[in-house]
């Protein structure tokens, strides 16, 4: 007599080809949606961080900006300014001066013609450029009174002689500029008066020349917007500065 066993039952016959695959395939779909899950939170986290890093850059500069600016008595040159002609692949920037140090003198543009008080110091320089170099995407503040530095003009923009004063990390940079003589301001709506509204109304406070020049004896407030990218992620900072010392 044949006696065959079969072990049916006590739990050790296996897995079929079918129930196999099955399991690999759910395996799959959790191993699928984890890693779904590791990669949006990594890109959140990368995403996260890169806003931090920007918004902690853009506050650092534009406080800089808004302290010197807000600061200073005479607003010398400025480059590519806001309206028709302004050109985001154009050098950007602004001269100006103030009484940093408090000895109630300010260098002259000619510095040669004005002797302060209180000896210029490279610590506190009183002939400040900021400029922006949108093809190296660096946005420098430049001292006119150091030794060798040939300040900027209209005719020759360049950002030469300046240091960083971010990581690299600009886009670009705008600077509007505005006047409280509302009385040319021919757009009344909008309740600015432009640098561009004091240039067309002609003498005394414009030149009707297209170009932001004379005008800058009348302007007194400023809106400074900073474009800050860091890989793909771009983010835009805006703020005005209002010139306590030119005001009308």
């Amino acid at each position: 007599m044949n006696m065959r066993t079969s072990n049916r039952g006590t739990g050790d016959e296996g897995f079929t080809l079918v129930e196999m695959m099955v399991a690999m395939s759910l395996m799959l779909v959790v191993v699928a949606t984890s890693m779904t899950a590791v990669i949006t939170s990594q890109k959140a986290t990368d995403t996260s961080r890169q806003v931090q890093n920007l918004n902690e850059e853009a506050r650092q500069a534009m406080n800089r900006m808004a302290r010197d600016l807000r600061e200073s008595n005479a607003l010398v040159t400025a480059v590519n300014a806001d309206g028709p002609l302004y050109s985001p692949t154009g050098v950007t920037a602004i001269r100006f001066r103030g009484d940093y140090n408090g000895d109630g003198c300010t260098p002259s543009p000619i510095a040669a013609t004005t002797v302060c008080p209180v000896a210029y110091s490279a610590g506190n320089p009183e002939d400040l450029t900021y400029c922006f170099d949108p093809a190296l995407r660096q946005l420098y503040v430049i001292d006119n009174q150091a030794s060798g530095v040939v300040p900027i003009t209209t005719t020759s923009p360049t950002c030469s002689g300046g240091q960083p004063l971010l990581a690299g990390n600009v886009g670009g940079l705008q600077l509007a500029y505005r006047s409280q003589i509302y009385s040319y301001d021919t757009s009344p709506t909008d309740g600015v008066t432009s640098w561009r509204e004091l240039d067309a109304a002609g003498a005394p406070v414009g030149d009707n020349n297209g170009r932001l020049d004379d005008e800058l004896d009348d302007i007194d407030s400023l809106v400074l917007t900073v474009d800050m990218r860091d890989g793909a992620h771009s983010q835009q900072y805006r703020t005005q500065v209002d010139f306590r010392n030119l005001s009308q």
